[in-house]
Parts: C-alpha cells; sequence; structure tokens
C-alpha cells in the first residue's frame, strides 16, 4: 500500500470536505477549462482543481490553455485515471507504474499530506505519476 493515512488520499484525513486553509472543492464542472474551485497547483506551468462528488475525489490538472490533460479519481488508496487529457500523455498509478525515463524533467504539480502529483517531461509527452510525499512511487 502507498498510502497508510485512513480516508482519502486527495482530500486528506476523512474529516473535512474542504482543505484545512477554508478552501472547498468543486462539486461540478470536471473536464471544462476553468472550474468554480480555487487553483491549487504547485507549478505556474499547470492549474490544478479539487473536486468531490458522492465521496469519489477527483483532481483535474489543465494546461495553460484550459485544456484537461490529466483527470485522477481517488477513494481511500485506490486510484484510477479518467479517459480525458492528451492522448500523448501517460498516467503511472500506484498499482500500475509507469516507468519513467532516464533524463525526464520533474515538476511537482500537487502536493497533499498523503500525496503528490508530479509530471515528468519526456519525449514529447508527459507521465503523470502518484507518488508518496517523500517521492516513492
Amino acid at each position: 500500500m502507498l498510502f497508510s493515512a485512513a480516508g482519502s488520499a486527495l482530500a486528506g484525513p476523512p474529516c473535512c470536505l474542504s482543505e484545512p486553509h477554508g478552501t472547498a472543492k468543486a462539486t461540478t464542472g470536471l473536464g471544462q477549462a476553468t472550474l468554480s474551485s480555487a487553483n491549487v497547483s504547485q507549478s505556474p506551468a499547470w492549474s490544478a482543481y479539487e473536486l468531490e462528488r458522492d465521496g469519489i475525489q477527483y483532481l483535474q490538472v489543465n494546461d495553460r490553455n484550459g485544456n484537461a490533460r490529466v483527470i485522477i479519481g481517488n477513494i481511500g488508496e485506490t486510484f484510477w485515471s479518467l479517459p480525458a487529457g492528451n492522448k500523448t500523455d501517460v498516467v503511472s498509478l500506484p498499482n500500475q507504474l509507469v516507468a519513467i525515463p532516464a533524463g525526464a524533467t520533474r515538476t511537482e504539480v500537487y502536493r497533499k499530506a498523503y500525496v503528490v502529483l508530479a509530471a515528468y517531461e519526456a519525449n514529447g509527452g508527459i507521465i503523470w505519476s502518484i507518488e508518496a510525499p517523500d517521492g516513492t512511487r
């Protein structure tokens, strides 16, 4: 198991539907260029949005043009990617690891206490990787 904390890894501890700082998650708009929630990206190259609906957490990352590049779903320690974004992008999940090419440039896009989403740029595409905060995959 990649994450040992109870509850949703994207949401943090299971007590709250918003971040400790009061940033509410959107409940609609998945796949759209702009969402009603705050941009929580750690990188100026990307926009990241948290959504929550019916107990499922989603993280959508858009590029600078507002195009959805990746959408990750999460319940507890289970992650999956939705069929959205650029067809050249690849997603590495804890239960479906994708090899990161040597020399790939890593950008941390999203970080919470229990999970990190990193973008590895290589060969003209992006490998999105769900990782533990210490960088293990």
